[in-house]
């Protein structure tokens, strides 16, 4: 028995000592492997750390999208050197990917305090940070070099947004988004400057309540510049700001940051002139039925209109449209029953669908993001943003616009943002809208889009449109007015407000009379 226990003890050292020396010779290759890995990242530290930075750097600018020098401004050992656009004066840095120039700290020292505690932090993040990828990596812009380019047709705008490059933040951060040192719901808000969207989520406004996107004052979920404020017409706010940013760089940024919103937003040709003026009639739909989806509703009531220019149909968030469509697909005043009017308020605000009254109650932000009406409202802007980018980089041709319902709201915020550019340049000869669902209080608006047209905008209306009275109203709580349902106030006289009451008697009765509607207006 005792001869037996050696025999196991003697065993078991053996087996023992031999994982002990298949163990250490692991140990040891694990060693070897790991001091090699430290060798090799001290080589390259060394390497850097003892790299001299070039002193002028020719490249692309982040900043101002110019190709041009940088010249050094502060050198590291350690990190990324600072350099400065000779173009617009900006600190920028090198790219982490590629050798174009990323945004740098706006500021080389810390900043000094804030006296608004609520900015501090903000501002110390805006003032310096430096951002680790150039526009064309980090997704805000789709390629340096086509920022100017023009296009000879509309068609050709989806094709001229395809971005040169992959798109590395998006992919390592495809839930939130964080614009110099600013969270942001929702991707429309990549190129918003965070001192505009702080001032516009800290007055809880979205856009002006005359144009039918201010909700109340908001309260309680009041809007911050990390809500739903930072994607609505914060672009208009800075294409506005900028004065003639279409058809450069600022609004080559917007509409790339626009598109991800809108990912279905196109345009599709439906008529060849025949005999080309180098005119074009752009037409835009508001709520949908499979019918009309592909715009050959608009195409027969054009038929015989305007011959020597071109139709385009413009394309666009049309899974709510459609959805919407279906909600409301009656065409008659009589068919909007006190059922249907509670789900129509219901759209708008659980507040609007209990009491069936236009009160002021404040919308959370929950309620807001979960609203199809209202986010095809505020996506209506940022289409009409896109739109007005196209039409100004087309060259040699001039423009009817056509828009009914939300339509029409995408035809106003195009005319909004072509005001911007230089006045005696004017791309729209005539706007055309039915039914149109954005505020006709407001005559600055009015006056601007007004100044953005040569010959005159037609704000068609009927006050038997239901779908008006009870939706748009209801979701602006009762603060905005629409144009569908009455005339537009302006001070030019090339607005015109034409009554259709006797003719439309509901809101999707405006397309089935469109030859009819033409021809009262007497435009071609």
């Amino acid at each position: 028995m005792l001869d037996k226990a050696k025999k196991g003890l003697t065993a078991a050292q053996r087996a023992a000592g031999q994982v002990y020396d298949e163990a250490k010779d692991r140990a040891e290759g694990a060693y070897e492997i790991g001091r090699n890995s430290v060798d090799g990242v001290y080589e390259g530290v060394r390497d850097k750390v003892t790299e001299e930075p070039a002193k002028t750097l020719t490249s692309w600018c982040s900043w101002c999208g110019t190709y041009g020098d940088h010249v050094l401004s502060v050198k590291r050992t350690v990190g990324r050197s600072t350099y400065v656009c000779q173009n617009c004066e900006l600190n920028t840095i090198r790219c982490r990917h590629c050798k174009n120039m990323a945004k740098a700290a706006s500021k080389t020292e810390d900043s000094e305090p804030s006296e608004n505690k609520k900015s501090r932090i903000a501002k110390l993040l805006k003032d310096n940070w430096n951002h680790e990828l150039c526009a064309e990596h980090d997704g805000s812009i789709p390629n340096f070099e086509r920022a100017h380019d023009k296009i000879r047709e509309l068609g050709e705008f989806r094709r001229l947004m395809e971005p040169k490059s992959r798109n590395l933040y998006g992919l390592a951060k495809n839930a939130s988004m964080i614009v110099g040192g600013v969270a942001a719901v929702g991707t429309g808000a990549a190129v918003v400057a965070p001192g505009i969207a702080a001032a516009l989520g800290s007055a809880g406004i979205l856009g002006a309540a005359s144009t039918g996107t201010a909700i109340s004052s908001l309260s309680g979920a009041a809007l911050t510049s990390a809500s739903l404020s930072a994607i609505g017409p914060a672009g208009l706010s800075i294409i506005t700001a900028t004065g003639a940013g279409l058809g450069g760089r600022a609004g080559f940024g917007i509409a790339n940051s626009y598109l991800k919103d809108i990912p279905d937003y196109d345009f599709f040709y439906r008529r060849a002139p025949v005999k080309d003026s180098g005119h074009r009639i752009v037409v835009v739909n508001g709520f949908m039925t499979e019918e009309d989806k592909d715009g050959h509703d608009w195409c027969e009531g054009l038929e015989g209109y305007s011959e020597d220019s071109g139709l385009w149909y413009l394309s666009w968030e049309s899974k709510t449209l459609l959805k919407l469509g279906k909600t409301f697909s009656g065409t008659g005043g009589h068919w909007l029953s006190g059922s249907v009017a509670a789900k129509a308020a219901g759209l708008a605000s659980k507040q609007v669908a209990k009491r069936l009254s236009f009160v002021t109650n404040a919308l959370t932000v929950s309620e807001l993001a979960s609203n199809p009406w209202h986010s095809a409202m505020l996506n209506a802007e940022k289409a009409g943003t896109l739109l007005a980018e196209a039409i100004s980089r087309t060259e040699g041709q001039t423009f009817t616009l056509m828009g009914h319902s939300l339509g029409a709201r995408v035809v106003f915020f195009a005319l909004l943002a072509l005001a911007t550019k230089d006045p005696e340049k004017r791309f729209v000869d005539k706007v055309i809208l039915m039914g149109g669902a954005v505020g006709r209080t407001d005559v600055e608006s009015w006056d601007s889009a007004a100044s953005a047209v040569s010959e005159g905008i037609y704000n068609c209306y009927s006050n038997r449109d239901r779908v008006l009275q009870l939706l748009y109203q209801g979701a602006n709580a009762g603060l905005s007015k629409p144009a569908g349902l009455g005339p537009a106030s302006c001070s030019y006289d090339s607005v015109r407000n034409i009554d259709f009451s006797d003719l439309i008697d509901g809101h999707n009765a405006w397309k089935p009379n469109l030859k009819e509607v033409l021809a009262r207006l007497q435009v071609n």
